[in-house]
C-alpha cells in the first residue's frame, strides 16, 4: 500500500503540471489563431480542440484525489471517483487525438487549405467576419494573400491595409499600394498548424500515459482493499483448551464450551478375597 501511495503522489504532480500546461496552451493557441475558423475550412477540426481543454481540466480534480486516496485507502468511494475521472479524461483526450488527425491531414495536403483560403478571399468584400479574420492573420503571420499578395488583385483593385501592417480604420484614404509583407499566408499558416498539432499530440500522449498508470494503481488499491476486508470478515475459530483434572475435582469443575477433557482412568483396586475361618482343632 505504501508503494501505491508513492505512485499516486508522483502521478498527482505530473497530472497537475501536464493538465495546466495542456489546457492553458491549447486555450491560448485557439484564441490566438481563431482566424482559421473563418479563413479556412478547419473550423470543425479546431473546434474539437475543446476536448483537449476539457480533458486537461479533469486532470486537476484527479490530481487532488491522487493526494487524498493514500490517506483514505479504506474509503472505496474516493478511489472509485478517481477511477471515473481518470477514465473520462482519457476518453476525452483520445477523442481529441483522433480529431487532430484532420489537422495533420491538412498539413500534409496543403491543396485543400489553399483552396479554402482562396474561397475566403473571394468573400472578403461581402463578409465582415472574413475581412477581419484575414486582417488578423496577415498581421499575425506577417503575410499577404495566399500564395502572394497578387491574389488580392483577382478580387479587388487595391490591397487591404493589413498587407502594409496597418489596421483598417474605416477611412477611404487608408489604403495599401505597396505591400509591406510580400510572402503569402499559406506557408506560415501550415507551419503554425504543424507546430500546434505536434505540440498538442506529444503532450496529450504523455498525459494519457500518466492517466493509465493512475488508473492501474487505483484499481490495485481497490483490489487490495477488497482482499483485506474479506480477510477481516473471516469467522474466528473457537479456542480449544485441553486440561487434566483429578477425579475429586470433577464435581466442582464445570467445563467451558468447546473444551475437551482428558481424565486419566483411576488405577484398578485390588479385589480382596474373603478370608475363611480355619476349623477349630478338636
Amino acid at each position: 500500500m505504501r508503494s501505491s501511495g508513492l505512485v499516486l503522489f508522483t502521478c498527482a504532480g505530473l497530472l497537475l503540471s501536464g493538465g495546466a500546461i495542456l489546457g492553458g496552451s491549447t486555450a491560448w493557441t485557439l484564441l490566438r489563431i481563431s482566424y482559421y475558423f473563418w479563413t479556412s475550412d478547419l473550423g470543425v477540426e479546431l473546434g474539437c480542440s475543446v476536448l483537449f481543454i476539457t480533458g486537461a481540466v479533469l486532470c486537476l480534480p484527479a490530481c487532488w484525489l491522487c493526494t487524498v486516496v493514500p490517506y483514505h485507502t479504506k474509503s472505496q468511494s474516493l478511489v472509485v471517483t478517481l477511477m471515473a475521472l481518470v477514465t473520462v479524461s482519457m476518453l476525452l483526450l483520445s477523442l481529441g487525438l483522433s480529431s487532430a488527425a484532420g489537422l495533420s491531414r491538412a498539413v500534409r495536403e496543403p491543396a485543400a487549405l489553399n483552396a479554402s483560403m482562396l474561397r475566403a478571399i473571394s468573400r472578403d468584400a461581402v463578409d465582415p467576419a472574413i475581412r477581419s479574420s484575414f486582417a488578423a492573420m496577415q498581421l499575425e503571420l506577417h503575410c499577404c494573400g495566399v500564395q502572394s499578395y497578387s491574389d488580392w488583385y483577382q478580387h479587388r483593385q487595391i490591397l487591404p491595409p493589413a498587407c502594409c501592417g496597418r489596421v483598417w480604420n474605416g477611412k477611404r484614404g487608408d489604403l495599401c499600394e505597396v505591400p509591406l509583407y510580400k510572402v503569402g499566408c499559406l506557408r506560415p499558416a501550415l507551419l503554425e498548424l504543424r507546430s500546434f498539432v505536434n505540440a498538442i499530440c506529444a503532450l496529450t500522449s504523455a498525459i494519457i500515459l500518466v492517466l493509465g498508470v493512475t488508473l492501474i494503481t487505483a484499481a490495485y488499491v481497490v483490489a487490495s482493499g477488497v482482499v483485506e476486508s474479506g480477510e477481516g470478515r473471516t469467522k474466528p475459530q473457537p479456542l480449544r483448551i485441553a486440561c487434566i483434572a483429578q477425579p475429586h475435582q470433577l464435581l466442582s469443575f464445570t467445563p467451558p464450551l468447546h473444551t475437551a477433557h482428558f481424565m486419566p482412568q483411576p488405577p484398578p483396586q485390588p479385589q480382596l478375597q474373603p478370608q475363611t475361618t480355619p476349623p477349630a482343632l478338636m
